[in-house]
């Protein structure tokens, strides 16, 4: 242990780095590491040790670098150091695997499989009841229950939206190449929106097969670049709910993922898509302005984010805008289309958001952490702001202005801060990397995804991938106040308009759980339905 590790322990303000130097050794580190390459990502961050003994950010990583060299005792060494500081964190999950494996017993966590309609929430006293009343799933051709929907069009179901109205749900099925539109009021299955294009289909894509002079670095194999499958990644709506913005992971002859992908713009009183925008590489999220003026696009793939300039109601008129906006570098392509792109993906990005006022674009840096600020008139980057729980990966403001809630996927928190204390940050960041203080958090469980607010701003539902559970909190508090189990491995999840119902996909994980869509019905007691 030595005297750096007593020191370490001893330090009243363990957890975040603090220092810069610190900081940019843990960020090398984590994106090393996300990039298996374990020899370049263990040395960052046993620098960064070096530097802050009480970065426990540093501290649980390297117990990760560890784990994917195999060496199971020395992982379980650095938990146990965590623990001993913060007793409740996510290092604990995990420890317990690490024994496992070093003990020869394999240490893989039990596959939980399916939930039976009606599972209900725990605890079963709560003000607030979660139930699963329906699902839409492609395992089961037989199932018992009536609201057991065997939906062969469910493959791998990423993300879902209500429409406006609240009477249509969109699931995007990303290895299915389509949109699958639902019918709230019945469960039935209303239509099917395919993600492929024939040379007939040229007028949909106004003339464009790149921007930004992104190069293919995969070949289409009809030799034109329009005629391709799109992987439906995440979505948005606009122009008050008349257009479905959907966004594809990659075009399906680009197996490396580092050519132009695409955005489809659908037009929801038809369900056909009207528009069709190329993109950079791996456009995983899409975020509207509020005033609907503005589509930012982010790039899982290149540490860049597209704005697309609304001016009118036709999406012809729907125009980019001549840069991009860049987070420190362009992520170069070459090289990568071996790689496993959700680790070779540089700063990752992510969840993206307008402030209110339309002036500022928030973009989570899901792989190397923090949180990216724009000016949404010049295009300037504002800098990075750290200091929340590692891998932020959704991003929400609410209704009020006054909060930004956010999803943190490998630590599994939910945290909130005040939008002000943002703001504020990075006026003083001056276009570098600034710690904030000022976060409220509660820990949900591993993998903590798709985060949205309800209606009335009252509570927070979050996928939790790793406990393959759906969690509501107090929005005020972060108060945990039920959480109940769903089919394995939830991602996308939203909440009806009126509050009522919350739609969750399981996409699945190593071949298991996944291709399903459980819906959650939501009854609250008294005591939350009172007005102020």
């Amino acid at each position: 242990m030595g005297w750096l590790f007593m020191l370490w322990l001893g330090l009243a303000q363990a957890g975040v780095c603090e220092t810069p130097a610190a900081i940019a050794a843990y960020q090398e580190g984590y994106q090393a590491l996300q990039a298996r390459q374990t020899e370049t990502a263990g040395a960052a961050l046993s620098r960064c040790l070096e530097l802050e003994p009480g970065c426990l950010l540093c501290r649980y990583e390297l117990g990760w670098n560890h784990w994917a060299r195999g060496e199971y005792g020395l992982a379980a060494t650095r938990w146990e150091e965590v623990l001993k500081v913060q007793p409740d964190h996510v290092a604990a999950q995990w420890l317990p695997e690490a024994k496992a494996k070093l003990s020869g017993e394999g240490g893989s966590v039990s596959f939980p499989g399916r939930v039976p309609i009606g599972t209900g929430s725990r605890p079963s006293d709560a003000s607030m009841t979660l139930t699963v009343v329906a699902r839409f799933q492609n395992y089961n051709a037989k199932p018992r229950a009536e609201l057991d929907r065997f939906d062969t069009d469910i493959y791998s179901p990423k993300s879902a939206r209500f429409s406006a109205d609240g009477g249509r749900v969109y699931v995007n099925s990303l290895e299915g190449f389509r949109t699958v539109v639902y019918d709230v009021a019945t469960k039935t299955k209303r239509s099917v929106i395919a993600h492929e294009f024939e040379a007939s289909d040229a007028a949909l894509f106004g003339g464009q097969t790149t921007v930004f002079d992104y190069a293919y670095n995969r070949r289409s194999p009809s030799g034109d670049p329009n005629v391709f499958s799109g992987k439906p990644v995440e979505s948005a709506l606009s122009h008050d709910g008349k257009y479905l913005w959907v966004p594809y992971y990659r075009r399906g002859f680009d197996y490396g993922a580092t050519s132009p992908s695409a955005v489809a713009i659908i037009d929801t009183t038809t369900d056909t898509v009207v528009r069709v925008l190329p993109t950079g590489p791996i456009p995983k999220y899409v975020a509207i302005s509020p005033n609907g003026k503005i589509a930012a696009i982010a790039h899982w793939g290149d540490n860049t984010v597209a704005l697309i300039d609304m001016p009118s109601d036709d999406p012809a008129s729907f125009v980019y805008r001549p840069e991009r906006l860049v987070v420190e570098r362009i992520l170069p392509q070459v090289g990568l289309a071996g790689k496993n792109r959700d680790g070779a993906c540089g700063h990752c990005l992510r969840g993206t958001v307008f402030t209110p006022d339309n002036k500022t674009l928030l973009v989570a840096r899901m792989g190397t952490g923090g949180i990216a600020g724009f000016d949404v008139d010049t295009g300037q980057y504002l800098g990075t702001l750290t200091g929340e729980r590692p891998s932020p990966r959704h991003l929400v403001i609410d209704g009020s202005g006054e909060w930004l809630y956010l999803s943190s996927n490998r630590s599994g928190y939910v945290s909130k801060i005040r939008l002000e204390t943002v703001m504020q940050g990075f006026a003083n960041a001056q276009g570098k990397t600034l710690y904030i203080k000022g976060y409220h958090e509660a820990r949900v469980g591993g993998g903590a995804r798709t985060l949205q607010l309800s209606p009335d701003g009252k509570w927070v539902y979050v996928a939790v991938n790793g406990r393959s559970e759906v969690v509501a909190l107090d929005a005020d508090t972060l108060r945990e106040e039920a959480r109940v189990a769903v089919d394995a491995y939830p991602v996308g999840l939203a909440v009806s308009p009126d509050g009522g119902e919350v739609w969750v996909t399981s996409q699945g994980k190593s071949g298991q759980g996944g291709n399903s869509v459980c819906v959650i019905e939501v009854q609250l007691g008294d005591v939350n339905t009172q007005t102020d």
